[in-house]
């Protein structure tokens, strides 16, 4: 926990103590899908020193948020993951990104590749009338992450797990305006910022069940 406290008994004021210091639920939200080494951690919170980011990840660790783990042969790395405690923070996250959405951004701001799949799960839209169900592989440099879309829910996970009706590879710009602008997959693939396997329509009507949340 960070030596600096609200001294308030109340349940969110003791949850900021433990998360409310800056990056700290980024840092969380980095690790919702699967451990990651500190370089990757970095890779995805660009803006954040390496000083700021080790001193985040040993509070979380003290707060028995994060955990510090060794992989063994072939990979022969220490990654940090998040503990049962710290999961139960991945609808915290979620709730925030829907609230946040509606947010105006920096026009040069980024967003991390865990970042959009978090969104995909907190902007969910699913059809009045029960959506199909769905599967996507999206592919971001060398991640790649399947998504399941369902009537009730969307899941997302990090690696090639389940037969998918499309596989597309692009970066998260092109994928964030596949959703919130009036680009649509054949002119994205057109113009050379998607690559496309698979079903064009899956594609295309997977990219529609996503949106604002209404106000």
């Amino acid at each position: 926990m960070s030596q600096r406290s609200y001294e308030d008994a109340c349940g969110a004021a003791l949850a900021m103590d433990v998360v409310g210091e800056r990056w700290a639920l980024l840092v969380v939200r980095e690790l919702i899908f699967g451990p990651k080494r500190f370089r990757d951690l970095r890779h995805g919170l660009p803006k954040a020193s390496q000083n700021v980011l080790s001193q985040r990840l040993r509070e979380l660790e003290e707060s028995g948020v994060v955990r510090r783990v060794e992989l063994g042969p072939p990979v022969s790395a220490h990654v940090y993951e998040l503990t049962k405690r710290g999961q139960q923070l991945e609808p915290v996250l979620i709730a925030l990104g829907r609230w946040g959405a509606r947010v105006p951004a920096a026009h040069d701001a980024e967003m991390s590749t865990d970042a959009f799949m978090l969104l995909l799960k907190a902007l969910y839209l699913p059809p009045a009338d029960g959506a199909p169900t769905l599967a996507v592989r999206l592919l971001v440099d060398a991640d790649a992450f399947d998504v399941a879309v369902a009537p009730t829910e969307v899941r997302v996970t990090r690696g090639a797990r389940v037969d998918v009706h499309a596989t597309m590879r692009a970066d998260v710009r092109t994928l964030w305006r596949l959703i919130f602008t009036d680009l649509t997959v054949p002119a994205a693939i057109d113009a050379g910022e998607l690559e496309l396997t698979g079903d064009p329509a899956a594609a295309q009507r997977f990219f529609r069940l996503f949106g604002l949340p209404p106000e």
